[in-house]
């Protein structure tokens, strides 16, 4: 008896350190504010974005839900195999906060949906929906993120910064190796009979040492879908989101995007300058033309609880350019909740409609938005 009851000790210990070795995390955020628009020609209602338009019909009030992040919940965990391993997952949904609607199309997890195998020896290999390089290696150098103002990224977020993920991906990521990682994904394109259409691949570089920090990514997206405008034309394709949230009538399909960038931050004392280039090539019909953008700016910590932010961005396609500013402040009331406003102003060259990312297309070549909200993370 005394045998039996010592081992049963055991197997109990055994099984409260299996348990404390897995972990399984709720989080989210919870973001909801107001935002005034200028030269807002087009959009009455939407499920993240309510305008109200006055009788001239060139401004708007908007209730939004996510301006300073996307409205989101998920779960993530991961559980020790021994040896070194790890199991991982995630899976992430996204919601507009006014009306409780799915975002992402209506995908249940939209934001996130992987699964895979972690070791800090031979690095991360997952499977599922992901985020390519573009979005995990250089958003962290862009004004979206550090302002924070979803209405800054840019164009279209054609480039890919404010996290645009791939379907059916594989993807890999080396250890840190002396402050480098690297990183590759391929995308499967689902088309019986056709290994290449809708396939995918990325590649991505990130460096990081004391205040010093570094990223480079590239993506190549066969047959790919804009849904979302910047104004004008390319390759004779319109690229004018007259529907609310700055959607296309008709989405646009080209034979091939490619995106690629760099970027860069570094930490001065209060204040943090950072960097970033990108280019998006379209090719349709033999045909190509890119897109290129460069951002500079700067995020300066008042104390710990205020910090303001400014940016300028200049982007060009063909005879056409833009020049976007970007100014806020975000104040913390906790270590979890915070309150921000911002501005954002676009300025596109003659016979170019404005389009700031997120809003329908301007009946000019400007267009602002200033918005106040309010962000909950748990």
């Amino acid at each position: 008896m005394k045998c039996w009851t010592i081992s049963a000790a055991v197997c109990g210990l055994a099984s409260a350190c299996a348990h404390a070795q897995s972990t399984v995390q709720l989080y989210g955020i919870v973001d909801g504010g107001v935002a005034f628009v200028t030269n807002e020609a087009y959009g009455i209602v939407d499920g993240g974005v309510a305008f109200v338009t006055n009788e001239a019909g060139h401004h708007a009030w908007a209730q939004t839900s996510g301006i300073g992040q996307s409205d989101r919940w998920g779960l993530r965990g991961q559980e020790d195999l021994g040896g070194g391993y790890r199991a991982v997952f995630r899976l992430e949904n996204g919601f507009t906060l006014n009306d409780g609607r799915l975002s992402q199309g209506g995908l249940e997890f939209g934001r996130q949906a992987w699964v895979g195998l972690a070791s800090e020896r031979f690095g991360t290999l997952t499977f599922g929906r992901q985020y390519d390089f573009m979005s995990t290696n250089l958003t962290a150098f862009a004004s979206g993120t550090l302002t924070p103002s979803v209405f800054a990224f840019h164009l279209g977020d054609l480039d890919r910064l404010g996290a645009e993920r791939i379907d059916n991906a594989v993807r890999y990521v080396t250890p840190d190796m002396a402050g480098f990682q690297l990183g590759a994904l391929y995308a499967f394109g689902g088309q019986p009979g056709n290994f290449a259409s809708h396939s995918a691949a990325s590649f991505g570089l990130t460096y990081g040492h004391g205040p010093f920090k570094a990223g480079a990514a590239y993506v190549e997206i066969h047959d790919f879908t804009a849904v979302a405008g910047i104004g004008t034309t390319v390759l004779g394709m319109p690229l004018i989101g007259t529907a609310p949230q700055g959607l296309l009538p008709r989405f646009q399909t080209f034979d091939k995007l490619t995106a690629s960038g760099v970027g860069a931050g570094y930490q001065l004392g209060p204040a943090y300058l950072h960097a970033v280039y990108t280019a998006v090539g379209f090719h349709s019909h033999g045909q190509s033309t890119s897109l290129r953008t460069t951002e500079g700016g700067v995020k300066y910590s008042v104390d710990y609880a205020l910090s303001l932010s400014a940016s300028y961005a200049r982007s060009t396609l063909a005879s056409h350019g833009w020049s976007q500013i970007v100014a806020g402040t975000d104040y913390s009331l906790s270590k979890r909740t915070d309150i921000y406003f911002h501005a954002v102003y676009l300025r596109a060259s003659a016979g170019v409609q404005a389009q700031i990312f997120l809003l329908p297309a301007s009946g000019s070549t400007r267009q602002a938005v200033v918005s106040l909200g309010m962000r909950h993370l748990f």
